[in-house]
């Protein structure tokens, strides 16, 4: 358990790194721009060209598409049936259930999973990124209604390609989607061009974290200026999505995973990324997204705070019981 526990918490203290340069003043949280274009346009989407790449050679990439695409088809439907039950709007609920479904793979799970697995595991979290921007997002915005709206106020194009729209714009989705193109052709850059996309892709993990650090003190600062009452209703709240995306989301994907590795079509190694990025907390940059749409954002902040600081206790022990 001590040795799980060495190899998860050099990550967050990079985290909480960030987190104590931001609440200390030392960085200004004007610096989390900068810091965010940086990962998200070139250092982030050079680690996963890379790994792209590698997940071509993958046996079972497309069981491992199918178990984590049903597993967060059945996480939405259970994260947007809790919050309108709970009295809130399609939008907030929309956002919401963005955050509960939408794990933080790119800035903590890539480094994360390959320190604990090996270098190879980290090419199957890939996959998963592909599902959460194209599948997981779309389905989010639609139910928030921001494809409707759009939609209706163009009158031309659907409302499920106007929610598609926010996930084809992302780096980060064509840098997978190229990685796998270049994999598949056997592609090999140049090789002073393939030394920068390592140094690049090696920037990623510390930056990212670091990044993480500075955007969880943006959250719990979105989350002041609330009535007493409010406050208690929002983290009780918090921490329904909170243990849904922790608890109920490697339980979905457990499920469906051992199913598919009776059936002779995942590996072990697969099952256990897959439950690894399913207990990964709530992806930070789901905050931006939901202050741009005009959703709770207080709500959403206050479950990436909850799930974060709870994942330093679950995933050290989800790890160690994969290990044993």
């Amino acid at each position: 358990m001590l040795s799980i526990v060495g190899h998860c918490l050099p990550f967050f203290l990079l985290v909480l790194a960030g987190y104590g340069a931001a609440r200390l003043r030392w960085l200004g949280l004007d610096a989390l721009p900068g810091l965010n274009t940086f990962v998200l346009f070139f250092a982030l989407p050079a680690l996963l060209f890379r790994l792209g790449r590698e997940l071509v050679q993958q046996a079972d990439v497309a069981a491992l598409l199918a178990v984590y695409g049903l597993a967060s088809l059945a996480l939405l439907s259970l994260a947007w049936r809790w919050l309108r039950r709970h009295g809130r709007s399609r939008l907030d609920s929309g956002m919401a259930t963005l955050a509960a479904a939408f794990p933080n793979s790119g800035f903590l799970g890539v480094p994360l999973i390959g320190s604990l697995l090996g270098p190879t595991a980290a090419a199957p979290v890939v996959a998963t990124i592909a599902v959460d921007l194209l599948f997981t997002s779309t389905v989010c915005l639609a139910l928030a209604g921001q494809g409707a709206q759009a939609g209706a106020a163009d009158g031309s194009r659907p409302p499920w390609r106007e929610a598609l729209r926010p996930a084809l714009r992302n780096p980060l989705a064509w840098a997978i989607a190229l990685g796998l193109l270049a994999g598949a052709l056997q592609l090999q850059a140049p090789a002073p061009l393939e030394r920068s996309l390592a140094l690049l892709a090696q920037a990623a993990s510390p930056t990212a974290l670091f990044a993480l650090g500075l955007a969880l003190r943006r959250t719990e600062l979105a989350a002041h200026g609330q009535t007493h009452g409010e406050r208690r209703q929002a983290h009780r709240e918090a921490l329904g999505l909170a243990l849904i995306k922790l608890l109920a989301h490697p339980l979905l994907v457990g499920a469906l995973a051992w199913s598919a590795q009776q059936l002779g079509l995942l590996g072990g190694e697969a099952v256990a990324v897959l439950l690894l990025v399913a207990a990964l907390p709530c992806a930070a940059n789901v905050a931006l997204l939901t202050e741009r749409v005009g959703a709770d954002n207080a709500l959403v902040s206050r479950a990436i705070l909850t799930s974060t600081l709870l994942a330093l206790g679950s995933l050290p022990l989800l790890a160690w019981w994969l290990r044993g």
